[in-house]
């Protein structure tokens, strides 16, 4: 018989979100599952803002959390997975017009950022003055106020920008020229013998 383990994440559509029967998939989640099925656990995927995660995951309400980018602080506190994949992100503004040579022309113009409360998005975004940043609950939020207008920029994650793009049909967000950028994604532990299973698992699939 299986063991089972809780596994952490935010809502993250199209690569983790609840169905109508309350089951979690997409493209991370069902890769994460079949990691862990592969080492001979079943999983029980939980969502919530990725602030609550991080507790559940150092109380030890979950075991692991997905999908995570190494920072130095990070490092120290987790055991990070093999690349669970890598995240093609991008600065999208509603003005087509917009610019960018340097994310420090952000600060330089008196431009505004949208970010999501809680999130890492690089060392260069994350060195940002937080004069210049607007923070925002979630994905849509974000979404639908660069739409608007409320902010000049946000930080999208291509695949999730496409996926709410099309969901809420709205059609004049354009991703500033030169600069997307990859961010590499984990699954991360506090036991080092239940990431080594996972690790040896995903190579597998």
């Amino acid at each position: 018989m299986n063991r089972t383990i809780r596994i952490g994440a935010d809502p993250f559509p199209p690569y983790q979100s609840y169905c109508a029967d309350g089951s979690v998939r997409g493209i991370d989640a069902d890769r994460v599952t079949a990691a862990f099925c592969a080492a001979g656990y079943d999983t029980e995927i939980i969502l919530e803002d990725w602030p609550v995660v991080e507790r559940m995951l150092n109380d030890g309400a979950v075991s692991a959390a997905f999908q995570v980018q190494p920072t130095p602080e990070r490092l120290k506190k987790y055991r990070f997975s093999k690349l669970l994949r890598s995240a093609a992100t991008e600065l999208i503004s509603s003005r087509a017009e917009l610019k960018l040579d340097s994310y420090r022309q952000i600060e330089e113009r008196n431009l505004t950022l949208g970010v999501i409360e809680g999130y890492t998005n690089g060392p260069d975004i994350d060195a940002l003055d937080s004069r210049v940043k607007r923070t925002y609950p979630d994905n849509r939020s974000l979404l639908l106020a660069i739409s608007r207008g409320e902010t000049d920029l946000g930080v999208f994650d291509r695949g999730v920008k496409t996926f709410l793009m099309e969901e809420n049909g709205i059609h004049n967000l354009y991703p500033v020229e030169n600069m997307t950028f990859t961010r590499p994604l984990h699954v991360i532990f506090l036991d080092e013998a239940l990431c080594g299973e996972f690790d040896a698992a995903l190579e597998r699939l």
